[in-house]
């Protein structure tokens, strides 16, 4: 891909809109930062750097465009709307 992704996490992860996500209510602030201050197993386990999310978002993504393409094909549950 070779530059950031802009789409917001809950576009990425194809959440559904049943759940409360605090990453809706504030968006300019990356969702992997929003785990860290819930202050629950997602910081304490470090599962961010694993998350798609954390990698289309970095600074260069070391995801090919076609392994991007099937992973967003694939629906997965919000790691936030616990």
């Amino acid at each position: 891909m070779g530059e950031n992704c802009n789409w917001p996490c809950w576009k990425i992860m194809n959440c559904d809109t049943e759940h409360e996500c605090p990453a809706k209510s504030r968006p300019d602030t990356p969702c992997w930062e929003i785990a860290g201050e819930l202050n629950d197993y997602r910081a304490a386990m470090d599962i961010c750097q694993d998350c798609i999310v954390y990698m289309l978002k970095a600074e260069n993504s070391v995801l090919s465009e076609q392994e991007i393409q099937s992973i967003m094909n694939h629906k997965t549950n919000c790691a936030l709307a616990a």
